[in-house]
């Protein structure tokens, strides 16, 4: 199927986890897609085209980097903010350091590159900006506490955008996964990862909502059949 063929994406966080599962998912419809991460090597971002997935280096709280990667594509369509860190821990024995790095990727990173994107969707007034937050917005989990200010923090700032971008006829999404089989939980034992979902599961869903723009999910909570695990 080519439901975007025409479509240029951004996805943050596309070396792996549910950004990379978001990146292909998007390029297998048509999309050309941008897939950028901290991991990934610098340098100038190759052209992407036409149902390929490009990559290229982005630091989602560097705001001259995210600047300079939006401008070297010439028109976004489709923009997925899920560049995403994690590090647990009671609160009792919880790093200040670690929490603002949270907060900053997920809170400040996602919007320096929702802000980009808006800037050039509004003229063309069409466009879709896909956060993935988390469950945990919306539920207590001890050893989460930083995670959880960061992801609720992030989804306030998506509802705002919701609201500010409507008026352009600028679709938001806050996608809300519950646990998804990502690198995050390979420093944290104890769960069954059988359980959970897969990131191609979630990449999935924002396929069938990004390919759809006669409706608009503004927020929308995504569990495996287990619940929370």
């Amino acid at each position: 199927m080519n439901r975007l063929l025409g479509k240029f994406a951004i996805v943050t966080g596309g070396s792996s986890g549910i950004g990379a599962a978001c990146a292909a998912a998007l390029a297998a419809e048509g999309a050309a897609v941008l897939a950028t991460g901290r991991r990934l090597p610098p340098g100038p971002a190759a052209r992407p085209q036409l149902g390929v997935v490009a990559h290229a280096h982005l630091d989602v709280t560097d705001e001259a980097e995210v600047q300079a990667r939006f401008a070297e594509m010439a028109e976004v369509d489709i923009v997925v903010c899920s560049a995403g860190t994690g590090t647990f821990a009671p609160v009792a024995n919880a790093s200040v350091a670690q929490i603002r790095e949270m907060l900053d990727v997920h809170v400040t990173g996602t919007f320096l590159c929702a802000r980009e994107a808006l800037r050039r969707m509004m003229p063309r007034r069409r466009g879709h900006i896909v956060a993935i937050c988390s469950h945990v917005a919306h539920r207590a989990f001890t050893d989460c506490a930083g995670y959880t200010a960061a992801k609720a923090g992030q989804l306030g700032l998506i509802r705002v955008l919701a609201e500010e971008a409507r008026p352009y006829d600028i679709r938001v999404t806050a996608l809300l996964p519950g646990a998804t089989d990502t690198p995050i939980w390979d420093e944290r034992p104890g769960f069954d990862r059988a359980k959970m979902m897969r990131p191609e599961d979630v990449a999935g869903f924002l396929l069938s909502i990004v390919a759809r723009p006669g409706i608009s999910v503004e927020e929308v909570t995504l569990t495996p059949p287990a619940g929370a695990l």
